[in-house]
């Protein structure tokens, strides 16, 4: 039988036991951890930190990612946004109609051809000026430009020495076609040089050449207003009527190796040649021209009995323009008076004569004159009042280039009648340079 002592030690015990849930429930979370993870470091669970910080580093990267989407969403919102606005603006945009493009395609077509210089006077073929820039603004002026064969029938061309003959020639073949059923203007300048240094003939470019002047004469049916400075050699047979040519200007031209001198033949079948420019003159060419139909002459380094062949035979001239030339064997004054009705103005210039050149000349319609003082010898003033007196012509405008002050004065006193007396040259374009190489006092 136990003792007091005993029992007494039992309850104590008794009394101090109390179960697991009622002591779990009474213990911190927080120590609880802090004490586990002081237990597995206790036990040798500490991560190593090379492991600890990889770890870390992929903690942060699959944070950055979360940041970056959420900024591709973000921007996709955006760019949707914005696209859905410029579809609408898009939308307004192609339901506009400019007015421009409103016009009838025959007005815009008129329009185009004021684009152009002033027919006869031919664009260039390549360039801004080039009807060719209209058809580069947007499909439908294209389709306008090439329907419209007015834009294509004044053709400029310069060849010079290598400089792209193969595009020049395609763009005139070109150009030829799109013109269509227009009659044309064409001005072509040959600016290069067949020759080799030997002096033989460069057969290569003479071959290249040689097809410029083929394509253009094929088209000799629709010559209006012609322009051509090739070698002699290098011009070929016109073999078609000219019956719309108006105006021809030419280096001259030798007759034909043959005999058959076609180009005599189809200025004679010219009815509508009124005009004609030449220079560097052969006696022969005096036959190939219809003197008596033109109205407008002008002629470079011409021998004088060659002008006087020319102008007693050009009696329906309006305006001459001739540069003479001289030689010593042409040195007799002719004694034939050329009577020009219809002459209103006369440019004579160029060489110092032995003779007295408009003592040949009766000119009643005349009412501008220039001349070269030398021309005019060593009594100017007789001269002039002779020809004005010969002639009971009414002169309204004398031009003298170079003249001194004092000399002009003279002319003044002495020829009360004439209105102006300027020591100047008439406004003419010159034939025988192109456009924008302009020299004062040269040609017409």
């Amino acid at each position: 039988m136990p003792t007091r002592s005993k029992l007494s030690r039992h309850r104590h015990r008794s009394a101090s036991f109390k179960p697991a849930s009622t002591r779990a429930r009474c213990v911190n979370p927080e120590d609880l951890a802090t004490k586990v993870l002081d237990l597995f470091t206790r036990v040798g669970c500490r991560q190593d930190g090379a492991e600890f910080g990889h770890r870390t580093a992929l903690a942060a990267d699959r944070a950055r990612i979360a940041a970056i989407e959420a900024k591709i969403l973000e921007l996709e919102r955006s760019l949707y946004s914005l696209n859905e606005e410029k579809d609408i603006l898009q939308g307004r945009l192609d339901a506009y109609t400019y007015p421009v493009l409103t016009l009838p395609n025959e007005i815009v077509s008129e329009i185009f051809v004021h684009f152009l210089p002033i027919y006869p006077e031919a664009p260039p073929i390549i360039g801004r000026s080039s009807p060719n820039v209209l058809g580069q603004i947007c499909r439908k002026w294209r389709g306008i430009a090439l329907r419209t064969p007015a834009l294509w029938r004044g053709i400029s061309l310069s060849l010079s020495n290598g400089k792209r003959f193969d595009q020049k020639l395609r763009l005139l073949k070109l150009w030829l076609q799109r013109s269509g059923s227009c009659l044309l203007s064409i001005h072509m300048d040959l600016e290069v040089d067949d020759m080799d240094p030997s002096g033989d003939a460069d057969t290569n470019l003479a071959a290249t050449l040689d097809l410029f002047t083929h394509a253009i004469a094929a088209q000799s049916a629709r010559w209006e207003y012609v322009r051509l400075y090739p070698r002699s050699r290098h011009f070929p047979f016109i073999t078609a009527p000219l019956p719309f040519l108006r105006s021809l200007t030419m280096d001259s031209v030798k007759p034909a190796a043959n005999g058959n001198d076609s180009l005599t033949e189809a200025l004679h079948a010219a009815p509508l040649l009124r005009t004609v420019a030449v220079a560097f003159w052969p006696v022969h060419c005096i036959s190939v021209y219809p003197w008596s139909q033109l109205t407008t002459f002008v002629g470079h380094l011409i021998l004088p009995h060659h002008c006087v062949d020319i102008l007693t035979q050009a009696l329906n001239l309006v305006h001459c323009n001739v540069f003479v030339d001289w030689v010593d064997a042409d040195v007799s004054q002719p004694s034939r008076i050329i009577t020009l009705p219809y002459l209103s103005t006369l440019i004579l210039r160029g060489a110092i004569l032995p003779w007295k050149l408009l003592d040949i000349f009766t000119l009643p319609a005349l009412q501008k004159l220039e001349i070269d003082e030398g021309l005019l010898q060593d009594d100017p003033i007789g001269l002039l009042k002779s020809l004005i007196s010969r002639s009971k012509c009414h002169m309204r405008e004398l031009y003298i280039p170079r003249c001194s002050p004092a000399s002009l004065g003279s002319y003044r006193l002495a020829l009360p009648t004439v209105g102006s007396i300027v020591n100047d040259v008439l406004d003419r374009v010159n034939p025988w340079i192109v456009p924008g190489d302009e020299e004062e006092g040269n040609g017409w």
